[in-house]
């Protein structure tokens, strides 16, 4: 995409506004789960549009394959002596640093909201979540503070209290419980993996607290709390922990022990922090792969799979942070952050007992193509499930390939109802291998569904043959 260049009173951001930037040398956005979110582009002194650039202004851009074109406001200019100028821009989002709003006695979510918009001045962003919360909100304190570090960015803000992804757009802020999808993508070494480091740190981790509650006049402290899990080091590690923040009022000593115990419950503190930062090739831009582009994608707040048999690494990583090619219209950079949930939650797989029983109404899902790029086979199909009329039943379908991978092999999938059906029914991603050759998914039939659905499932299976 071409950044477009737009005066500092634009809301809409639907014209060509001052003009295209098409002189642009390069252009990126780069965006942080619950962090950063700005935009760096160069141009040159010469361009058409050199004159219009100004500090206060606005460019829009593309951050990422959904074709979104997002604002951010010009906040620095630096020129240098090759005649180039390198333009710093902040998402729109960070003019709510210099909004000021008061909050007290706050204890929950819609109220932390709500009271954002009282604002000064006045606040032009509008609230929206799917995360029903209760709990005191500690910088709700009758302090006054921006509204961004409300939102996140001080001990007690609204992230700390009540958890979840942020997606700013535009002039809505919205709190996701999860931003974003399992995906069923993989970056694998050997296809379209051209980077990769992994880092493991463990000096955060820790195994037991001393928890705490003052009010700089009083002071409660709680006995040790210790998680059942063991650190990387062995050691029982002990930290203080202050929990004033998590109530309004003075609490008992069993109280300040239970909020010990789930503040470290809530952080997960005795497993490792890994981050992976990779680089890849986007198959959906060649040829072989571009009808199966719907497949490919990803995006920040993802969980996709990394398989690097080299190191015998393959794990299910949450997309943390991105960089987006504004020119190039692709993705630079990933870099991927462990999840604190256990493997099944990281794949979305329910609880297969009672109702759930997966495995009712078995089909087959042969291959009808394959290819091969490179060391890796491509075997691509589509299948016609029926699912049962019982709601929260669901109906399994395997995929059997006429040899043996090497390694397990990345099935990724899409789904159309058919047959009439509107609702009450999707796709599960693959999510257990039987022997070598085959893998499965299911359509599962959503709760409060009383109805049969047909749905067409496409799907693309890669991997090493053995």
């Amino acid at each position: 995409m071409i950044p477009i260049l737009y005066e500092k009173t634009e809301t809409a951001f639907a014209s060509n506004g001052l003009g295209r930037l098409r002189d642009c040398i390069t252009c990126k956005v780069t965006e942080e789960r619950n962090g950063i979110y700005e935009c760096d582009f160069e141009y040159p002194v010469g361009g058409q549009n050199y004159d219009k650039i100004k500090v206060g202004r606005i460019v829009a851009v593309e951050h990422d394959d959904s074709g979104d074109v997002q604002p951010f406001d010009i906040m620095s200019i630096q020129k240098n002596i090759e005649g180039m100028i390198t333009v710093h821009c902040t998402h729109i989002s960070y003019r709510m640093s210099y909004m000021t709003v008061t909050l007290k006695n706050i204890n929950s979510l819609a109220d932390a909201l709500s009271g954002l918009s009282n604002a000064q001045p006045s606040n032009p962003f509008t609230f929206w979540t799917d995360k029903t919360s209760a709990g005191y909100l500690g910088a709700g304190d009758g302090i006054p503070r921006s509204v961004r570090s409300l939102l996140g960015g001080v001990e007690g803000s609204i992230l700390d209290t009540y958890g979840g992804e942020y997606q700013f757009d535009g002039f809505i802020v919205r709190l996701y419980a999860s931003r974003g999808r399992q995906r069923d993508f993989a970056i694998r070494y050997g296809l379209n993996m051209t980077e990769y480091e992994d880092e493991v740190d463990i000096s955060e981790c820790y195994k037991s607290c001393i928890p705490y509650w003052t009010d700089n006049t009083d002071t409660i402290i709680g006995d040790k709390q210790t998680l059942s899990g063991a650190t990387p080091t062995g050691r029982d590690e002990c930290i203080p922990l202050d929990v004033s923040d998590k109530f309004e009022e003075k609490p008992s000593k069993a109280e300040v022990n239970a909020m010990g115990l789930s503040v470290m419950n809530s952080q997960n503190p005795t497993v490792p922090a890994q981050n992976i930062s990779v680089q890849f090739v986007r198959l959906q831009d060649s040829e072989e792969y571009r009808e199966f582009a719907p497949l490919l994608r990803c995006g920040l707040c993802d969980t996709i799979r990394v398989i690097f048999p080299d190191y015998n690494s393959s794990g299910y990583f949450k997309i943390v942070r991105a960089v987006w090619d504004v020119l190039g219209e692709k993705y630079e950079e990933m870099e991927l952050g462990s999840l604190s949930v256990s493997l099944a939650e990281a794949l979305g797989v329910s609880d297969t007992s009672g109702n759930n029983t997966v495995g009712y109404g078995s089909q087959s899902a042969n291959y009808t193509a394959s290819f091969t790029i490179g060391k890796m086979t491509v075997f691509t199909g589509v299948v016609s499930v029926t699912t049962p009329s019982s709601a929260g039943y669901a109906t399994s379908s395997d995929i059997t390939f006429p040899s043996a991978f090497k390694y397990t092999p990345t099935i990724q999938l899409t789904s159309n109802n058919a047959g009439g059906a509107a609702s009450g029914a999707s796709y599960q991603r693959s999510i257990s291998v039987a022997g070598a050759t085959t893998n499965l998914f299911y359509v599962r039939v959503h709760e409060g569904s009383t109805a049969s659905h047909t749905v067409e499932v496409t799907w693309i299976a890669i991997g090493e043959l053995a």
